[in-house]
């Protein structure tokens, strides 16, 4: 089959989604599938030469909205080259060109990653009145037509229900996975590119440094655990708006821990997996998400994970006892630090061992390629036979 992927921006910087795409259609590429990609990126971009797949660089997209003029007319002339289209994301033009040029010629489905989630409604009154009037004049048709919705979990479907209405949408679970890891081998040692963790454990969390993902609450309550353990520190890895890192460096200013949480920056590649794999343990203690790249990339290396309930694999990892879930507030995420910096040597040591086992059974990304092409397929037999059958029907009627 050929598949088209439709992305507002394949940097991998801008998170989870580009992540996504690039898993599954890796697993798709090794199958014998044909994959492509249009985004609203400029062309020449320096991140497009990092995606294995050609790139139709279409932008640069205008304004938050990322409208990108060529987008639309290049989906109509070479969308139906086509077997299926698969849109990523929500609220922006990409999805929405998708169904302006492809809908009822070529078939599309829409992952949200969990951008439907009620959460973003709660939290964000204004946004969500301006997206309910979106809803109503445009995305609610965008998904009504398409030939499936994405969701990376069950808790993820049942949650997006309820946010807007009304609506006609097919929903579909297909998880999302990783490839395994590259196999450790000699490198530099995080201790030499970080001294300041030189013969000491610590804490990490890893990823995009944003409210939504309660770095905050993490950062609190490093600050009332920190003193009664002394042996353990924070490492802070990702990019963020300037802004809200220097409100929490102000937090830990004042509780005097300056040398006890490390900023490392956006880090990748060998860096990145050593990082993760040195760490005692993963924490997110995020508000809202869908499935969690990051957190499955640290079971990948057998590193136990401290997750709020809002990050909806928590129940397979509760499962496995691959980590431990509380709370996303900050007396949750001080009793999650407190839990885990109670074990002892073997009982972290058993989380460790779990923590891959979880991974294997449950989050290879060629389990996730397999699944989504599964429901794909099945989806499209399916509509074939009834265009069939709905023809064979017509065709009777006329000549009777």
């Amino acid at each position: 089959m050929r598949f088209l992927h439709v992305i507002t921006s394949v940097d991998r910087k801008t998170g989870g989604p580009v992540e996504a795409l690039l898993q599954l259609g890796l697993v798709h590429q090794k199958l014998g599938h044909t994959i492509e990609v249009a985004s609203a990126d400029a062309p020449g971009s320096v991140h497009l030469d990092e995606m294995p797949f050609p790139v139709h660089a279409l932008g640069p997209g205008k304004t938050s909205y990322v409208y990108c003029p060529r987008m639309a007319g290049w989906l109509e002339q070479h969308g139906p080259h086509f077997d299926a289209v698969i849109a990523h994301g929500l609220w922006q033009y990409p999805t929405n060109a998708v169904q302006a040029a492809l809908s009822r010629k070529v078939p599309y489905f829409v992952y949200t990653h969990g951008m439907l989630d009620p959460w973003f409604n709660e939290q964000f009154l204004l946004k969500h009145i301006k997206k309910t009037f979106f809803w109503s004049a445009k995305l609610r048709k965008v998904l009504d037509e398409a030939t499936g919705i994405i969701f990376t979990t069950e808790e993820e479907m049942e949650r997006s229900i309820r946010s807007f209405f009304p609506f006609r949408w097919k929903g579909m679970v297909a998880p999302l996975g990783i490839a395994p890891p590259p196999a450790e081998r000699f490198i530099p040692s995080t201790q030499s590119r970080f001294p300041e963790l030189k013969g000491r454990r610590f804490l990490l969390f890893f990823g995009r440094i944003h409210p939504k993902k309660g770095c905050e609450l993490l950062i609190q309550a490093f600050s009332r655990v920190a003193q009664d353990h002394p042996d353990i520190d924070l490492v802070m890895a990702g990019p963020g708006e300037s802004s809200y890192i220097e409100s929490m460096r102000n937090t830990i200013a004042t509780a005097g821990l300056q040398d006890r949480v490390i900023w490392t920056g956006m880090i990748t590649g060998d860096v990145k997996w050593e990082l993760i794999r040195s760490a005692d343990a993963f924490v997110l203690p995020s508000h809202q998400e869908n499935f969690g790249i990051a957190v499955v990339e640290s079971l990948a290396v057998h590193t136990p994970v401290l997750l709020s309930n809002k990050v909806q694999i928590w129940r397979e990892v509760i499962r496995s006892g691959a980590g431990l879930v509380e709370t996303d507030d900050l007396q949750g995420t001080e009793l999650l630090l407190r839990r885990w910096l109670h074990l002892d040597d073997a009982e972290r040591k058993r989380f460790r061992s779990r923590a891959g086992e979880c991974f294997q059974s449950r989050f290879t990304a060629e389990q996730a390629g397999w699944t989504l092409l599964h429901e794909v397929m099945s989806i499209l037999r399916s509509e074939m036979a009834t265009s069939v059958v709905l023809r064979e029907f017509s065709n009777s009627y006329t000549l009777g």
